[in-house]
């Protein structure tokens, strides 16, 4: 059991213990020199079933109802000189992540004080907000708002004395490692020739990034574009022998032999030479 918590709730229906993390929470106490005297603890949910009685805060220990001492002295927020530790440990309650706090006239007993988690807020008698003290207010009010850092309590949980010294936890690595950019396999400029000769011979040979100062890539568009080229080319020239010896053979009584246009690679003059067995106005032309 913490040294700063004791329990004096055995005969009340809330009988059972604080949970840890409010437990854990609490630690703030230790240093101000206070003990917590918890006189209505925790308590079985409604799904659960058993004695059970009011707020569901109290559920599974998630919240309790104290009365604060210094030493063997009960302290009061009726008392001036106790008022401002009951606001000092409202304050670093919320700052360690505490949600709930109730007090003043009316609301349970002199002196007494509900602390614990649930939806946050203040209140006073009768359990409303509006109700709540003043001072309760102004010390809840004024305190900075305690999230958990999770990262932050694992680690250090596993680093207390007695623990195995840790390497990063699990989760932790694997969040770290998707946070790290992963680099980037150097780009390939082989075309399929050399990607076929290297399985062939089982080599490895890489094309470089430049060739003659120019982009390997660039290069081989330009290569590729000549082979469009020519080949569209050669499909022109096909479809118009195809045509023309149609319409010759279409032609009554005239000779079936082919007329072929071709294309040459450098630039010559247009000459006409009658060939044997020349067609009529179609026969000759070489380009």
């Amino acid at each position: 059991m913490a040294g700063y918590i004791r329990y004096a709730n055995q005969g009340a229906t809330r009988n059972r213990p604080l949970d840890d993390d409010l437990l854990k929470r609490l630690q703030y106490l230790e240093s101000m020199g206070i003990t917590a005297e918890v006189f209505s603890g925790g308590q079985p949910s409604k799904a659960e079933g058993g004695a059970r009685v009011g707020s569901e805060r109290h559920d599974h220990g998630g919240a309790g109802d104290f009365h604060l001492y210094k030493g063997d002295r009960k302290l009061d927020w009726s008392n001036p000189d106790d008022l401002p530790v009951f606001q000092e440990v409202v304050r670093r309650g919320k700052e360690a992540g505490i949600t709930g706090f109730g007090a003043g006239p009316g609301y349970m007993s002199g002196g007494s004080m509900h602390i614990g988690m649930g939806t946050p807020g203040v209140w006073g008698a009768g359990g409303k907000g509006d109700n709540a003290p003043g001072w309760l207010r102004e010390a809840y009010n004024g305190a900075k708002s305690g999230k958990p850092d999770v990262i932050a309590e694992v680690i250090a949980a596993a680093n207390q004395p007695g623990s195995i010294p840790t390497q990063t936890p699990p989760i932790l690595g694997q969040a770290m490692a998707q946070a790290q950019p992963t680099p980037e396999e150097p780009k390939s400029h082989n075309g399929i020739l050399v990607d076929a000769y290297n399985k062939i011979t089982g080599s490895n040979v890489q094309m470089p990034d430049k060739i003659f100062g120019a982009d390997t890539d660039k290069v081989a568009k330009g290569f590729a574009g000549l082979g469009d080229f020519a080949k569209a080319m050669t499909e022109s020239s096909d479809s118009l022998n195809t045509q023309i010896q149609a319409s010759a053979r279409a032609g009554a009584g005239r000779s079936s032999a082919p007329v072929e246009l071709s294309m040459r690679t450098s630039f010559q003059p247009m000459t006409r030479k009658k060939k044997k067995g020349a067609l009529s106005g179609l026969g000759g032309y070489i380009v």
